[in-house]
């Protein structure tokens, strides 16, 4: 009997170790990735949205220890915001024991933020797609007949349930607030600017 709890709390103990273990490897991967990004001048939304990339990213390599220890499906949870905000919390945590530093960078300048309206871009145009991969895309032809592409990255004021109805939203007029922000694209390893979502309404 002692043999076998002696061996009980052996695999607890290394489950436990095998735990942290990844966790330390995995917010070191986000800090790392994190700390390659220019914060000139971003705000602290951009800089969130850029840590969300960033975890995103490297969380695939654990998508099943996050399963386990979080209750987070990359995929299937990838439009409810509410989990994948509590993922970025604990993601957060994370950081701020492998790396603070970092993780202050994350948080943003005060001073940026009060130069965030002035960074936010405006168009009002019709939807003609909506194309979804890792992020949701809208297409969105303006009234000046340009076609411009934005990302739903993060979180979206809008005066619509848009986890529900922006299917429907295909040849509908919108009124859509974004601002452009770098991002490194393995694809063509290089950087490309992306038009991040921040509001999106309708008349």
């Amino acid at each position: 009997m002692m043999k076998n709890l002696l061996i009980g709390i052996f695999t607890l103990i290394s489950c436990s170790a095998f735990s942290q273990e990844y966790k330390q490897k995995f917010s070191r991967e986000v800090c790392e990735c994190v700390k390659n990004i220019d914060a000139t001048n971003k705000t602290k939304k951009e800089m969130s949205t850029q840590f969300g990339l960033c975890a995103f990213k490297h969380a695939a390599s654990y998508k099943n220890e996050l399963k386990r220890d979080f209750g987070i499906d990359l995929v299937a949870d990838i439009k409810d915001e509410k989990k994948m905000e509590n993922f970025g919390v604990q993601v957060g945590m994370m950081m701020v024991s492998e790396c603070p530093d970092v993780f202050s960078k994350v948080m943003g300048d005060d001073e940026n933020d009060s130069e965030a309206e002035s960074s936010q871009l405006l168009i009002t145009g019709t939807v003609s797609k909506i194309e979804k991969d890792n992020f949701v895309v809208f297409h969105v032809i303006g009234d000046n007949k340009n076609l411009t592409k934005l990302y739903w990255v993060s979180t979206i004021e809008s005066n619509l349930d848009l986890p529900k109805e922006y299917g429907s939203l295909v040849n509908k007029k919108v009124n859509i607030s974004y601002y452009t922000t770098e991002i490194f694209d393995a694809k063509i390893n290089d950087y490309k600017n992306l038009n991040i979502i921040s509001s999106l309404k309708t008349d």
